[in-house]
């Protein structure tokens, strides 16, 4: 029988899995340096804020990163609008970082073990949601309609330091995996129309899809919120994973009509496993509900973003559990 590596590998391929592994318990996700505010040390604060390496101020919403995340602080903006990005915008110093150095140090603190686990550098911060880190969600918006060329221009540029953030990764990191953060999605549909999309954001996501697999790695692509509109457009331009897919958007018709060329990851209800007084029956009702629901329409692995510590380990075990009793079809 597979490993869980071998298993969890093969169904973000589109190969045959001999069970349905558990995610959090097999992938390590790395992030690549200098995307959020990290504050080393002694003095460690687990609501503290600071900036990351692009000036951005994000404020820690709690001691467990995986759980608690992040948000950037309340009202800041670096800058007002994208016709003054050239002069505002300072791109990290990837050529004097030590990334190699860190990576290492991440690897040991997260015990990181290639023989054991899908090791995946996570590239947070797209090119989108740079844009409304730094100019606030309403300005960038605007931005699209107001200063289009300078979105473009600005989108392009984020494109060349993206790829050499990969090609970095690659060199420092040997992933199996890169794993790049971008929101396009509200919890009823997407923050701009598709065409937006396919004109600002599609041609470059298409140049990180290629050289991924130009490097021999797989491409999972992380968006929140309802983005079914684009789907036909990931498989297009070669994405092999895309998470969280929460349950707004149709996953049995992403299924049925895109389950042998994309992998949907995700898929559970998280709003009702989370929800004030869910009970463990009601949680792993929900998830074995899902997978049988899903696991044989296509390539799929359940999946959601937590916010209930408490809640979060029912899912894991149930996953780990149920994966290897749910039966696949040859």
């Amino acid at each position: 029988m597979q490993t869980n590596k071998e298993a969890l590998l093969a169904l973000f391929r589109g190969e045959k899995a001999d069970f349905i592994p558990e995610i959090y318990s097999t992938m390590k996700d790395v992030v690549f340096p200098g995307e959020r505010f990290i504050e080393l040390g002694d003095k460690f604060d687990p609501y503290g804020t600071g900036p990351d390496a692009w000036g951005v101020l994000w404020t820690n919403q709690g001691p467990n990163p995986m759980i608690d995340g992040n948000m950037v602080a309340k009202d800041f903006k670096l800058f007002d609008d994208m016709d003054e990005w050239k002069e505002k915008v300072k791109f990290p110093p990837l050529d004097f970082m030590p990334i190699e150095d860190i990576f290492k140090g991440m690897c040991h603190g997260m015990h990181v073990n290639p023989e054991t686990d899908v090791v995946s550098c996570l590239l947070l911060s797209g090119q989108f949601e740079r844009m409304n880190q730094m100019i606030g969600m309403e300005n960038a918006l605007c931005a699209f309609y107001e200063y289009p060329d300078e979105v473009h221009k600005f989108f392009d540029a984020m494109c060349e330091y993206k790829l050499k953030c990969i090609d970095l990764a690659y060199k420092y990191l040997h992933p199996d995996m890169i794993h790049m953060h971008d929101d396009w999605g509200t919890n009823d549909n997407m923050f701009f129309s598709p065409d937006i999309w396919r004109e600002f954001i599609k041609p470059n996501e298409k140049k990180y899809a290629d050289r991924i697999h130009e490097l021999g790695m797989i491409y999972m692509h992380h968006s929140c919120g309802y983005i079914q509109q684009i789907i036909p457009d990931l498989v297009e331009i070669g994405v092999d994973c895309i998470e969280p897919v929460m349950v707004k958007n149709d996953v049995d018709y992403i299924l049925d009509n895109f389950g042998d060329k994309i992998t949907v990851v995700g898929g559970l209800d998280n709003q009702k496993m989370e929800a004030p007084g869910s009970t463990e029956e009601e949680i792993r009702a929900e998830i074995k509900a899902r997978m049988d629901r899903y696991v044989n329409k296509g390539r799929y692995v359940p999946y959601y973003i937590p916010t209930d510590e408490s809640k979060f380990g029912i899912y894991i075990d149930e996953v780990n559990k149920y994966g290897r009793m749910i039966e696949l079809k040859k």
